[in-house]
């Protein structure tokens, strides 16, 4: 999270950075209150604990997982990427395109 914030603040304005941090500490809250809100993802994944958030107002989701009284942060992306192909695969990249 501190990556997006850097990166929010040095691309785009301090205003939205503060945003995220903010909205970003509010769900990691209530997820420390209430961890099993978030739901399994809708595909299939290697990952059998793993759940997500939605950090509100924002488009960054937060994939994480329970294990007995521990949560786990495993990533936050951005919900616009490819996140099944980032969790499952570990490609960062987008798909090369072909002509």
């Amino acid at each position: 999270m501190a990556r997006i914030y850097a990166y929010m603040a040095t691309h785009y304005h301090l205003d939205a950075a503060d945003h995220f941090r903010l909205q970003a500490e509010k769900a990691l809250a209530q997820l420390g209150k209430h961890p099993y809100l978030g739901p399994h993802p809708g595909w299939a994944t290697r990952h059998q604990r793993l759940r997500f958030w939605v950090i509100s107002r924002t488009n960054c989701i937060i994939y994480y997982e329970i294990s007995g009284d521990d949560l786990s942060i495993e990533r936050v992306l951005d919900g616009r990427r490819d996140v099944h192909r980032i969790m499952e695969l570990g490609i960062e990249d987008p798909p090369e395109e072909t002509d």
